[in-house]
């Protein structure tokens, strides 16, 4: 079977350039989180209490008049939805919910993230879909630029003994990684 080293070469390189900002920000964002650097690193909190937890359907009544009384800011998308148990409004760039304290006081936390946060809860496909269909395109596009990688080398024909040994070491290294994490 022969292919086309030139279409295969053209093919690497355009998925590689045009998927190169969603690598960046995978790699930065998941290297980071690693080391703890969470979705809230560069995020302005703040929190107020509320005299009890208000009642279903009167959430947003709460939220806004917090906001209000505080002079901020009413997130666009004001309409209540349930996130892990708590009301929230707002997006993942401006985010008003009401939660329980550690003493279980209700307060009301209003979350303004900055680049950082907002780039790591779309790596964690937190956002709208339109960067998840950034993020699937990426995906599929890894596979190819394996097999187009493959494909212009010429599946390693001088050198598949150390092609296949290096492979099979990485293999082996990769599961005994997970195997000694779970």
């Amino acid at each position: 079977m022969k292919f086309d080293k030139s279409l295969w070469m053209k093919v690497h390189l355009y998925l590689s350039l045009f998927f190169l900002p969603a690598a960046l920000i995978y790699a930065l964002t998941g290297a980071l989180y690693i080391f703890d650097v969470r979705e809230n690193a560069d995020a302005k909190i703040q929190e107020f209490t509320l005299p009890s937890i208000p009642q279903q359907g009167e959430e947003q009544a709460a939220i806004l008049s917090v906001l209000h009384a505080n002079n901020l800011k009413v997130p666009n998308d004001t309409q209540i939805r349930l996130q892990k148990g708590n009301a929230t409004m707002g997006s993942i760039a401006y985010n008003v919910s009401i939660t329980t304290n550690k003493q279980g006081q209700a307060i009301v936390r209003v979350t303004d993230r900055g680049l950082y946060g907002i780039l790591v809860l779309m790596h964690k496909a937190k956002g709208k879909f339109y960067f998840d269909i950034i993020a699937v395109g990426f995906a599929i596009s890894l596979m190819i630029f394996y097999l187009s990688g493959l494909i212009i080398t010429s599946f390693c024909k001088k050198k598949r003994k150390e092609a296949l040994l290096t492979f099979t070491l990485g293999l082996l290294l990769t599961a005994l990684a997970i195997w000694a994490s779970v």
